[in-house]
């Protein structure tokens, strides 16, 4: 008998904010229940470090260089099979309740039913945050307001990820479909604004460490294309009250969606039962939360590209087993059609990890992990490639990478980029790279993308199409406190 899925996918879930982790701070209950039930991937990268990308890489099993979407501006091609087409015509019954993130007329990419709409605009250029956000709009973005507009209140994300969850419940509760469910359940928290229920902020703030920001000085020594970073967001403006609330109001919600979690998996043990039902949860990207001084994500630091992962299946996953090696979002593919026993999609970029859940044996070593942002927020393409214990960040424009050892320098605060001695293995990895990235085709991609994407912005303020499948929110109810 085929299992049933239930995947919990979050949006914007720093890997480390888990009790499970190691966070002493991090009241994640739920969570820690799932990694203490199921087996872990302990080095799971996104294929992008942004929403669109990552999701659409997630479902492909593609790399953005293979299915031509780089940035929050694309749309997934409709002709372009996902997983969840697979899954569909192999017999499951296929949902998504909440966030995907997905761009255009074609809000499912394989999903038959989509029981919540999304948060963020259908179309490109389309502006649904007067509604949703209220006085809070731009709040979501990388932006000073994101970072100015935080603390304890309320918003329309708490309001969208409640919504889900009670969906989610009652489709649970009420379903008569004979077949196999595969059930995505979307969360758009932690993901900006960074806003948490008051008792939670409170609790955070009172308790959660100062975070050392850099200095302007260990700024200046940083890689010139992270400087850059810095400057496209007005981050010099940043203060160190500003990383104290933000901080505080991310863990909140982080225990907010923790909590979400656990409602969730209550209804499923009392409908279709955990003993046949495969539970994963994952998100898209993680969160640097002030980490380097940054906020957000569009760059390789493990705050922002290595992702929470960890699937559940009783008598068959180890509970409490780790996957060791690097892996990836592109796995997801290939291993729930593996699992679920339908079709595999063509030449797909991710590899099944279904011998290494059931067996806990690490992922082979001279395994490669690539990682892309083409972003149109005025940095540079930039790509990640990962062997072994090394990461090499190559950012177009700039002769030097930046590469880091993470077995001895976990916080990749020693880049070794340009250092005489580890010429070579630069040289190596740029090669290997080399055959997934290119810096001259991601620049005039880049260039070619920002036309489209003015084009159809204006288009939209022309035309002001209908709204499909949009969340809808009060923004009386989004204040702070």
């Amino acid at each position: 008998m085929k299992p049933n899925i239930i995947y919990l996918l979050s949006d914007q879930h720093n890997h480390r904010v888990m009790g499970n982790s190691g966070d002493s701070y991090a009241r994640t209950p739920n969570l820690d229940s799932l990694y203490a039930r199921g087996t872990a991937l302990d080095s799971c990268y996104c294929a992008a470090p942004l929403c669109v990308p990552s999701r659409s890489s997630m479902l492909t099993g593609l790399l953005p260089t293979r299915n031509g979407v780089y940035n929050n501006m694309q749309c997934l091609p409709s002709d372009k099979a996902t997983f969840v087409n697979s899954m569909t015509v192999g017999g499951y019954e296929t949902v998504l309740c909440g966030r995907m993130h997905f761009v255009g007329n074609d809000q499912r990419h394989g999903y038959e039913k989509r029981l919540v709409g999304d948060i963020t605009p259908c179309f490109i250029g389309g502006d649904n945050e007067a509604f949703i956000y209220g006085g809070f709009k731009r709040s979501s973005g990388q932006n000073l307001i994101s970072i100015k507009k935080s603390g304890a209140g309320h918003s329309a994300v708490l309001d969208y990820d409640e919504d889900v969850t009670k969906e989610a419940c009652r489709y649970l509760t009420e379903r008569t479909d004979g077949r196999p469910l595969f059930m995505t359940v979307g969360f758009y928290g932690p993901h900006c604004p960074y806003i948490a229920p008051e008792e939670l902020f409170r609790y955070y703030y009172k308790h959660l460490p100062e975070l050392q920001f850099p200095s302007r000085e260990e700024k200046a020594m940083m890689h010139p294309a992270i400087r850059e970073w810095y400057a496209n967001r007005g981050m010099e403006k940043v203060t160190p009250e500003d990383v104290r609330r933000i901080r505080a109001a991310y863990y909140g919600m982080v225990e907010y969606v923790d909590g979400l979690i656990g409602r969730i998996l209550d209804v499923v043990k009392s409908t279709i039962g955990w003993e046949n039902t495969i539970i994963i949860y994952g998100s898209d990207h993680g969160d640097n939360i002030g980490e380097h001084g940054l906020f957000w994500k569009t760059n390789f630091y493990e705050g922002a590209s290595h992702v929470p992962m960890v699937y559940v299946w009783p008598g068959v996953f180890p509970a409490g087993g780790h996957v060791g090696g690097l892996t990836s979002l592109l796995d997801i593919a290939p291993t729930l059609l593996e699992l679920s026993g339908c079709e595999q999609l063509p030449d797909m970029d991710g590899m099944s990890l279904v011998s290494h859940l059931t067996s806990g044996a690490p992922v082979p070593g001279d395994r490669e992990v690539v990682s892309v942002c083409s972003d149109i927020k005025g940095d540079k393409p930039s790509a990640m490639l990962m062997l072994g214990t090394y990461k090499l960040v190559k950012h177009a424009g700039h002769e030097t990478c930046q590469l880091f050892n993470l077995k001895n320098d976990p916080e990749e605060l020693e880049d070794l980029g340009d250092r005489p001695e580890y010429a070579g293995m630069v040289a190596d990895l740029e090669m290997r790279l080399g055959r997934y990235w290119n810096e001259t085709h991601a620049l005039e991609g880049l260039q070619k993308d920002i036309f489209h994407f003015r084009m159809m912005k204006q288009w939209y303020d022309v035309v002001k199409p209908q709204l499909i499948e949009e969340g809808r929110g009060d923004p009386e109810r989004n204040y702070l406190i």
